[in-house]
């Protein structure tokens, strides 16, 4: 069992927040990186902000250019 800085239960999947312009989408994923992914394969937009809750209780947030990954791959 996993427990955050104040005791409480941390589920090991995370509640990602994406805010572009006006729209907030949440996505429920294991990592950062993998939110994104799956975030960005229906997002138009070109810049969104990230917001979670850390393994230690922590809110964090992160400006980020979209799309993320190899332009190669992206490309096709």
């Amino acid at each position: 069992m996993i427990t955050n800085v104040k005791g409480d239960y941390m589920p090991k999947n995370r509640i990602f927040k994406f805010t572009d312009g006006e729209e907030i989408k949440e996505v429920t994923a294991l990592g950062w990186k993998k939110a994104v992914k799956s975030f960005q394969g229906g997002a138009k937009a070109t810049s969104t902000v990230v917001s979670w809750i850390g393994k230690k209780g922590k809110e964090m947030t992160k400006s980020i250019k979209l799309p993320i990954g190899r332009s190669k791959k992206i490309g096709k």
